[in-house]
């Protein structure tokens, strides 16, 4: 997996995460495992369709689900790696799922916003004054 970073305004960051092209034909697998068995292919019993059969009918985008298990895992390891603040979910877009070819997504978060102090030594606040007299005080007493 590889990671880019790119610090955006606002306090905001764009993390492009890059999952190698082995683990998503892993989890297209595993997405053919699961659903194999919704797809009706006229003579093949259900659930006995070949991988290749399905994509060609179906198009080469029907087992892309897999991506919702791969983001998960893949966003928390780059979080980890990235050592930022993050403070609230990420906006997630996937710029390239191909079969064979690295899976790309991007992920904008918002981070813990970095706090500049100004020059706060030398100035000079009045004291107020706190002297209370019995009357105040027997005054609220009586309310």
């Amino acid at each position: 997996m590889s990671l880019q970073v790119e610090k955006l305004e606002n306090n905001t960051a764009k993390l492009t995460i890059e999952v190698p092209a082995e683990e998503l034909d892993k989890a297209i697998q595993k997405a053919y495992q699961k659903n194999k068995n919704k797809f009706n292919v006229p003579g093949f019993r259900k659930g006995k369709v070949p991988y290749a059969m399905i994509e060609k009918m179906y198009g080469a985008g029907v087992f892309y689900e897999a991506a919702n298990d791969l983001i998960p895992e893949a966003y928390a390891n780059a979080a980890a790696e990235s050592e930022l603040e993050i403070v609230a979910r990420p906006e997630i877009s996937v710029t390239q799922i191909e079969k064979g070819k690295p899976f790309v997504f991007e992920a904008e978060v918002t981070l813990k916003p970095e706090v500049k102090l100004g020059e706060y030594k030398g100035i000079k606040v009045e004291k107020a004054d706190t002297k209370v007299t019995a009357k105040e005080v027997n005054a609220e007493l009586d309310k």
